[in-house]
């Protein structure tokens, strides 16, 4: 089902919502396709295997019970990461990193640039290492402030 993109505002009288189908990643699972993977794999594997092939029902369930898990597993590794996304509702704003994060490394620069995604570990050791900096427009963000517990209250 394709949704027309949320609208941009210009104004600055008229604050832009949340951009909420970001956050949602890539989440293309169907449930038809995992049970055709989990129920499957087992039968054509004991149809080629000639270890299992003589065996009946009994092989078969005991196949789906020991694969079961694994195919699961990397069943959801691979929709995480080439699935489309769930939502396509908010239009993703195309924009540099360099707005939001700036480094002087140059082995960093060269790699990771223009939209260019970083992956959060190496972002994360080299924010560490003092490579990264965030841009001060990131900083301004407004984020609601967390309640703290009073001490006597408790």
């Amino acid at each position: 089902m394709v949704y027309p993109p949320v609208k941009i505002s210009k104004t600055p009288t008229i604050k832009n919502p949340p951009l909420v189908g970001v956050a949602e990643g890539n989440g293309d699972f169907n449930n038809l396709h995992l049970a055709a993977i989990v129920l499957g794999v087992p039968w054509v594997l004991k149809r080629i295997l000639p270890i299992v092939s003589y065996g009946g029902l009994k092989t078969y369930i005991f196949l789906v019970v020991i694969l079961g898990v694994p195919l699961t597993i990397g069943y959801w590794i691979v929709m995480s990461i080439y699935g489309k996304r769930k939502n396509e509702k908010v239009a993703i704003p195309a924009v540099n990193i360099e707005e939001f994060i700036i480094t002087d490394d140059p082995d960093l620069k060269a790699k990771y640039h223009d939209k260019e995604k970083i992956p959060m570990q190496v972002f994360y050791d080299a924010y560490f290492d003092g490579k990264y900096e965030f841009n001060g427009e990131f900083l301004s963000i407004d984020v609601a402030p967390c309640p703290s517990i009073d001490a006597n209250d408790a």
